[in-house]
């Protein structure tokens, strides 16, 4: 039995704070417009850092299509369909509104409903259809033929500054239609992990400094610039951020002291945190949106980074605190994909 990797683990929950974080701010007539799209920029890594841990985890797949896709699947699609169902319900009893409730549930194979932070799911559950496929490539490429593909890859999300000089096609025609996607956080989280450092801070840093130069200077200078289409999941420059978060964190933890063994010391703790963050993820929203944002205290806090610290703070502690209990029960893995063997130290599965 191999020793997981603390890295991945930190990585995971970092991200898992950035998701809360980032949904965290309470819509708002005097909502901060330049604290929330600080906000957003640099809570923006927490998918892409999501699907490269799940590439470094997965990928090479050492087990056939189907053995792999039912393993995965088990682990995703009972949370994903229960998760579902639960903000159906909740937001046909918020609204009033239960006439949309059957062609919910009709959709649910198809799209995302109840909430819109359910897309990540069926992304990865698409992820986890292709890694079969992508990682009996990956695992005989060269580092060159890798580099190659991320190339392209990040040639993709170069697209929204080439647009600005040039017609870019992005339909099912265009060149490169079939290297866009999370794909490449998924590739790029092996490739890390098979080559560390092979994507330098010193290169990716850069990167995204001048994202956070372009951002304030086109929103002090009132220049109209699409953020969601310049600096968000899929953009050179969040990938940058990713990368050096990435970097970062990997090379803290190889200067720690890691001579406890998986599962006792402070790895206690980071392991079973970072086991349950697919939970909070999961549960985030229906503390967060359907029961502390009502909350009157909550609403009187007069200085908006302030509300927003304090709701994230609540959220990310009675999440977890939610998971935490879950974990324990006979529910654990149908309702938040937590197995307790789980906390067997591995570096893949």
């Amino acid at each position: 039995m191999r020793h997981r990797d603390h890295a991945l683990d930190i990585l995971r929950i970092i991200a898992c704070i950035m998701v809360v974080v980032m949904h965290s701010p309470i819509p708002s007539a005097q909502a901060n417009g330049p604290f929330l799209t600080a906000l957003s920029l640099f809570t923006a890594p927490c998918i892409g850092l999501f699907f490269m841990v799940s590439g470094a985890l997965l990928l090479p797949v050492n087990t056939d299509y189907n053995t792999f896709i039912k393993r995965r699947l088990s682990k995703v699609v009972m949370p994903t369909l229960i998760w579902s169902a639960v903000y159906i319900g909740a937001s046909a009893y918020a609204s009033g509104d239960y006439s949309k409730i059957w062609h919910s549930l009709l959709s649910l194979p198809f799209s995302p409903q109840g909430s819109s932070v359910l897309w990540f799911m069926y992304t990865l559950i698409g992820l986890y259809l292709l890694a079969p496929i992508l990682g009996t490539w990956a695992a005989t490429a060269s580092r060159k033929e890798l580099q190659t593909v991320l190339a392209l890859w990040c040639m993709t999300l170069c697209y929204p500054i080439i647009e600005l000089f040039a017609t870019v096609n992005e339909t099912s025609t265009g060149i490169l239609y079939y290297f866009n996607g999370y794909a490449g956080y998924f590739l790029l989280g092996y490739y890390l992990k098979r080559f560390p450092g092979a994507v330098s801070t010193r290169m990716a840093l850069p990167v995204a400094i001048v994202g956070v130069a372009i951002l304030y200077y086109t929103r002090t200078r009132g220049i109209e610039i699409d953020f969601y289409r310049m600096f968000w999941y899929l953009s050179i420059f969040i990938a940058a951020m990713c990368v050096t978060v990435w970097n970062t964190v990997t090379a803290i933890c190889r200067h720690l002291d890691t001579k406890e063994k998986d599962g006792e010391g402070i790895w206690l703790y980071i392991n079973r945190l970072s086991d349950i963050t697919f939970g909070i993820y999961l549960i985030h929203i229906l503390v967060m949106r359907y029961w502390l944002w009502n909350l009157g205290w909550i609403q009187t806090i007069q200085s908006y980074a302030l509300q927003t610290l304090v709701v994230a703070v609540v959220t990310l502690a009675v999440s977890a605190a939610a998971c935490a209990l879950l974990s324990l029960t006979p529910l654990s893995t149908a309702a938040i994909a937590y197995r307790p063997k789980a906390r067997c130290a591995r570096v893949s599965g």
